[in-house]
């Protein structure tokens, strides 16, 4: 009898429990995130996609990489970003003020220019 109480009470809580967890809260904050999402392009290769630059949310631990086809993205919650684009042997680029909105995509396109060829023996002088 007893087993059968504490069985009782123990299905009456796990469900009282469960119902207090709302699946829809999870679909609603998903919902008020944005998007930035772009293309990176190789200046110096007839303006082709560059694949596996890094792109850092500047002052975050986010950070992410272009594909294959130069193309990346991000999910993120509404509010004013600056990017910050790097690739070996290239300039590193910050662009400022991007304005990610709920349930919407900013986009941006960024070339990338090689460093160049001076910087190298500039380096080389100072040893």
């Amino acid at each position: 009898m007893k087993r059968i109480l504490v069985i009782l009470v123990l299905l009456v809580g796990l469900t009282t429990y469960s119902q207090t967890f709302k699946v829809g809260s999870l679909i609603a904050e998903q919902t008020k995130n944005g998007t930035i999402s772009g293309t990176i392009i190789d200046t110096e290769a007839n303006n082709e996609p560059l694949a596996f630059v890094t792109i850092e949310i500047k002052d975050t631990n986010i950070s992410t990489t272009s594909n294959i086809d130069g193309s990346y993205s991000f999910n993120l919650k509404p509010g004013i970003y600056t990017l910050v684009y790097s690739f070996i042997g290239y300039e590193t680029i910050e662009v400022k003020n991007i304005e990610v909105q709920p349930n919407s995509i900013a986009t941006n396109t960024q070339f990338l220019n090689a460093l160049t060829p001076e910087m190298p023996v500039l380096i080389s002088q100072l040893k």
